[in-house]
């Protein structure tokens, strides 16, 4: 009998500790994050972007800076100029509950759209989750809407384009130290 009672507890499933005590999202906390293409990074050529990669600061508790980098460019003498993006965004924790945090992220962007060889700026607000897996590594995504400003700097003639899209939206992963 005492057999049988052994091997049930371990055929048992096993409840996932609570990151609650350990959180990385407190001061201090740096870390590096990847993103998957989003069209945010450039809005006039629509249909994707390019991988970011960034790094994160935790100013204070549950509020994090990140800066972020991307770059399109076709390494062939091709004639096109390279696109890249430049972006920093604050993430404010609202909620946490075991191991998910959903977030507000305020950002603004800058970059080149290759597509249309100008720069554009990019206003943005999205909404996020982020389940960590470990203490320290997670994996997200947001949902957000972003005002572009595009062809700034564009050829002698053009205007300006304005648009407000939900581009924003992406994935994410993160490696705290």
């Amino acid at each position: 009998m005492p057999l049988l009672a052994v091997l049930a507890l371990l055929a048992a499933p096993t409840p996932i500790a609570p990151l609650t005590d350990s959180y990385p999202t407190k001061a201090g906390t740096i870390g590096v994050s990847f993103a998957l293409p989003d069209a945010d990074l450039f809005p006039a050529g629509g249909g994707g972007g390019a991988p970011t990669i960034g790094a994160t600061y935790f100013v204070s508790n549950d509020v994090a800076a990140q800066v972020n980098f991307g770059l399109d460019a076709t390494f062939s003498p091709s004639g096109t100029p390279a696109g890249f993006s430049f972006d920093v965004r604050l993430r404010f924790y609202q909620i946490k509950r075991e191991r998910v945090g959903v977030f507000l992220q305020p950002s603004i962007i800058f970059g080149r759209d290759r597509a249309v060889a100008a720069e554009f700026l990019a206003f943005a607000g999205a909404v996020g989750v982020e389940y960590f897996f470990t203490n320290n590594f997670s994996a997200g995504a947001t949902l957000g809407l972003s005002l572009n400003l595009t062809n700034i700097g564009g050829v002698a003639g053009t205007s300006v384009g304005t648009a407000l899209t939900t581009q924003t939206s992406g994935l994410f992963a993160n490696i705290y130290f």
